[in-house]
């Protein structure tokens, strides 16, 4: 046996020295001075190409001291290095490295200017460096990083050094995010990085030039330039005049479920145009939030709201892309953008988009709320089906004026129609009293609404270095006309029945301006002193009317003046602003001082009085960079909400009813945030964290009193010491085992901290509420052949009560994440994701387990993969849920709603790339949970 082992270790040795004597490399080392001041030059290029076919071999740029060291170079092979540097002349030399002799010292080697020639006049094309430093801007030349030919910029980016892409596209290049990218000098559809890295091949490129982003830098003058991001242009081998690019997809299920849609983005010189168009009944976004930027064009006309779900439902601008709201949905909607570049500076973009949803809802909720030793019970079942479209249209208007001022004004319009009817049931039972009282609630609502926004931003550069001015002004507009009506029955046990049939016809108008005026002025080389002034608006209508239904002629005609109220505000808000900024360095700080003036004006036109508020404040502020860490410090004064101070009730819901008050106070919040943001490019380590918070008085909280029925009505009122403080924290580091083999890990946590006042039944209490949420993540990558990633969160709430008339409580969750992705053999593409939830405690009836398993199969067909056939199956288990679990105030909610469960689908998906014989179709990776399409 030692024999053996002794045999296996010689034999180990051996190879490993017939290894290393096969896999030497040789190297070239030596410096570089300028020929006139014999300063060391830093950054110069030093390409290695094969002497006899110009092939790039490798490359390395020179440090500050002007030294170089090339290694890894072949042996018994004559080969070339070249030297070049922007302005110098060229610096060539031969040399073969051998076993005998693997290095080659070349000296110190003097670098001569040469102002007649440029560095492409004087250089063999094969022989271009495939770096070129050129004061700020780092040029690389596309052809020494080969790619396949059906690869996209996205590809090509890759293989560049310092260049880092992540899983959704987004770009650093050492270690600074990319915020645009230009395609020979001009914005490619909005100048959003993945329109550009996704859809050009990247066979077109010629070049691509890395520099700081100026508009940014000019647009924050405080930012330290290592923190500024950077601007990738790319330079194509020939110009594209024309083209269009996009993708079209159809898929059928069983039963009746369907899904079609696509975007197509045509472009002729600086003329470019998005349409798309999109249907389903899956309850399913027609297209993922980056499409919609990019694709769509939403990035060109500006988003004012986004809101994203869970589940990928996507709403922007108050325009549904699908999967939004509760139940199972059907959506459509069709769109189109259009945007061109004008001579001198002057850019004009144009959009449009119709959108159309259905839910029909089927939901439980069962709440329990903790009163001493009683547990009040409340059980109810929503059927309900809602019906909205909406029409947006927006313009964009950039012109920049000159090279040191610009100007943007952004408008839009949207309309919409909203048709709810609803059937609610709800039972109310005591744990001492027992049953309380039960309610069948019919609503139909028909609401119309129209909005009016626009942005308008000046900004101004002096020749004085630091010195700027500018000025924004927003104006929004919305209206609101809604009639709601209410038949309901009402028992109560034991007293009897009671019953409401009414119109609640509601008009609300709401109009805001403000303006900005903001001016800048170094008065050193380190300190700035800056000077701001603000103007807001505001003037507020909310006219209530409710009638009582007719019996004799069936019509809502008899008014009830106590559910009737016509309220109008008007508000004044002056703002006057100073403060200095010091920079040293990397450290900057700025401390400001503002003096507000806020009048309110509040009109009850039904019973003819008024109550005017006028507000003085003197509100610090403050805020410290250095390095990776940021902390500051500001006090905001919010008045009341309209709604909030509306003295008539809202009796929608019987059992439960809403009271304004007149008497409310801004409430004034102290807030505070400490972020620190590390990105360790050469190490692939990212570490990210965060404290913030805020502490308010006059803060509203909402009073509530059960009355021995089981009624409940809330009040909003002010309350001082009002905290919440939020924290997190998430690292996540790659390493890549070799050229094919990746594995990532991440862990982080969330925590949630607060201390609200609670009023019920005039028994009072703080309640500090703790919500600690941590999580891991995982993933592996083996050549995108083979694609795994797994998260895992385990949440604890728990709330506890200051007094002990109330009961703390806990809410207990967890939930995994996993999905894989297998690309074998070729063309075929294997999918799986599991999310699966579990809830400890639920009330009865309501799942605690929630599986969802979805899987599916596609196959890459005609010319560059541009066909996609994909089968999926959605719910493979047929258990999905949607289930919530959650505390607030003294109660929890447990809430199940109808969600679409098992089905079978087959979707045909083609991708559509066409550039000229320049450029040929490439699909890119297909696959995943970042693909544009989801199961």
């Amino acid at each position: 046996m030692r024999n053996r082992i002794l045999l296996l270790l010689l034999s180990l040795s051996i190879g490993a020295a017939i290894s290393a004597q096969t896999n030497q490399k040789g190297q070239i080392s030596g410096k570089l001075v300028d020929s006139a001041s014999k300063q060391p030059m830093n950054l110069a290029t030093v390409s290695v190409f094969t002497a006899a076919d110009t092939v790039l071999v490798t490359y390395r740029l020179s440090t500050e001291s002007g030294e170089f060291k090339v290694s890894g170079l072949p042996l018994d092979i004559q080969l070339r290095m070249i030297v070049s540097y922007s302005g110098y002349t060229v610096t060539r030399k031969e040399f073969k490295l051998t076993t005998d002799a693997p290095s080659f010292d070349a000296g110190t080697l003097e670098m001569t200017p040469n102002q007649a020639n440029t560095l492409d006049e004087v250089l063999v094309y094969a022989e271009r460096p495939p770096v070129v430093v050129k004061r700020d801007t780092i040029e690389f030349n596309a052809n020494s990083f080969k790619t396949l030919p059906s690869a996209l910029v996205e590809d090509l980016l890759k293989k560049l050094p310092g260049v880092q892409l992540d899983a959704e596209g987004n770009i650093t290049v050492n270690g600074k995010k990319v915020n645009r990218i230009l395609v020979d000098g001009k914005d490619f559809f909005g100048g959003d990085p993945k329109m550009a890295t996704r859809n050009l091949p990247a066979n077109l490129i010629d070049k691509i030039q890395v520099a700081d982003d100026k508009d940014e830098l000019d647009l924050n003058p405080d930012k330290a330039k290592a923190d500024v991001g950077q601007v990738i242009n790319l330079k194509l081998k020939k110009s594209i005049k024309q083209g269009w690019f996009g993708k079209a997809y159809a898929g059928k299920a069983d039963g009746d479920r369907y899904e079609a849609g696509g975007i197509v983005n045509m472009f002729r010189d600086t003329l470019q145009v998005s349409v798309l168009g999109f249907s389903n009944n899956l309850n399913k976004a027609g297209f993922g939030f980056n499409d919609i930027r990019t694709l769509g064009g939403f990035d060109r006309s500006g988003i004012n709201s986004i809101s994203i779900n869970g589940n990928g439902g996507l709403n922007v601008n108050g325009i549904s892309f699908g999967g939004t709201g509760q139940g199972i949905q059907q959506s459509r909607g069709i769109g189109f953008n259009l945007n061109n570049e004008f001579k001198k500076g002057l850019t004009l973009n144009t959009q449009y988009f119709y959108g159309k949803t259905r839910n029909d809802i089927t939901e439980l909720e069962n709440r329990q709320q903790f009163l001493g030793d009683t547990i009040l019970n409340s059980r109810s079942n929503r059927s309900e089906v809602q019906n909205a479209n909406s029409h947006r249209i927006g313009f964009g208007l950039r012109w920049k004026i000159d090279t040191t001022s610009r100007m943007e004004f952004r408008p839009s319009l949207t309309v919409g129609e909203q048709t709810s009817n609803r059937l609610t049931n709800v039972n109310t039972t005591s744990s001492v009293d027992g049953p309380l009282n039960a309610s069948n609630n019919l609503q139909s609502v028909n609401a119309k609404d129209l909005g009016y926004n626009h942005t308008l931003n000046y900004f101004k550069n002096f020749r004085k270095k630091g010195r700027s001015f500018n000025m924004f002004n927003s104006v929004n507009l919305n209206t609101l006309n809604s009639d709601q009506f209410n038949n309901v029955l009402n028992t109560f046990f034991p007293t009897g029945a009671s019953t409401i049939d009414q119109l609640r016809d509601l008009e609300r108008a709401n109009f805001s301006t403000n303006t900005n005026l903001n001016f800048a002025e170094p008065l050193t080389k380190d300190l700035t002193l800056r000077l701001g002034y603000a103007l807001t608006y505001f003037e507020n209508k909310d006219a209530l009317s409710t009638f009582n239904k007719n019996n004799a002629n069936g019509k809502y005609d008899q008014i009830n003046n106590t559910l009737t109220n016509h309220l109008e505000r008007t508000s004044w808000r002056n703002n006057l602003s100073s403060g200095l900024n010091f920079r040293y360095k990397k450290l900057s700080i700025t401390a400001t001082l503002n003096f507000l003036w806020l009048d309110l004006n509040n009109r009850y036109v039904s019973i003819g009085q008024k109550l005017d508020q006028h507000f003085n404040y003197i509100l610090p502020g403050g805020n410290i960079s250095w390095k990776e860490f940021n902390l500051s410090y500001n006090v905001n004064v919010n008045p009341p909400g309209i709604g909030d101070i509306q003295p008539v009730a809202d009796n929608s819901n019987p059992l439960y009813i809403n009271k304004g008050n007149p008497d409310l106070k801004p409430a004034v919040s102290h807030n505070f945030n400490l972020n620190y943001f590390k990105n360790v490019t050469a190490k692939q380590l990212f570490i990210s964290a965060y404290l913030g918070g805020n502490i308010s008085n006059n803060g509203v909280v909402r009073s509530r009193n059960i009355a021995a029925n089981g009624i409940q009505t809330t009040m909003p009122v002010n309350a001082d010491g009002i905290h919440n403080f939020y924290t997190n924290f998430y690292f996540n580091k790659q390493y890549k085992l070799n050229k094919t083999f990746s594995f990532n890990m991440g862990a982080g946590y969330n925590l949630n901290y607060t201390r609200n006042f609670l009023i019920i039944n005039t028994k009072k209490s703080y309640v500090k509420n703790i919500d600690f949420s941590p999580y891991l993540r995982a993933g592996i990558n083996w050549n995108d052949k083979i694609e795994w990633n797994v998260n895992y969160n385990h949440g604890v709430n728990n709330a506890y009560y200051e007094s002990s008339d109330f009961r703390n409580l806990e809410v207990e969750r967890q939930s995994i994440n996993t999905d894989l992705v297998v690309r074998l053999p070729k063309k075929f593409v294997w999918e799986m994701t599991l999310d699966h939830r579990y809830n400890s405690q639920t009330a009865p009836g309501v799942q605690k387990t929630v599986s969802l398993l979805n899987a599916g199969l596609t196959y890459l067909f005609l010319k560059d993969d541009k066909g996609q056939l994909k089968f999926s199956v959605f719910d493979v288990l047929n258990q999905n849920r949607s289930v919530f679990r959650f505390s607030a105030e003294n109660y929890i909610t447990d809430r199940q709603v109808n969600i679409l469960q098992r089905y079978f689908m087959l979707t045909f998906t083609y991708n559509i790339r066409s550039f000229g014989a320049a450029g040929k179709g490439a699909g890119g990776k297909v696959g995943g949970r970042q693909s544009l399409f989801f199961f």
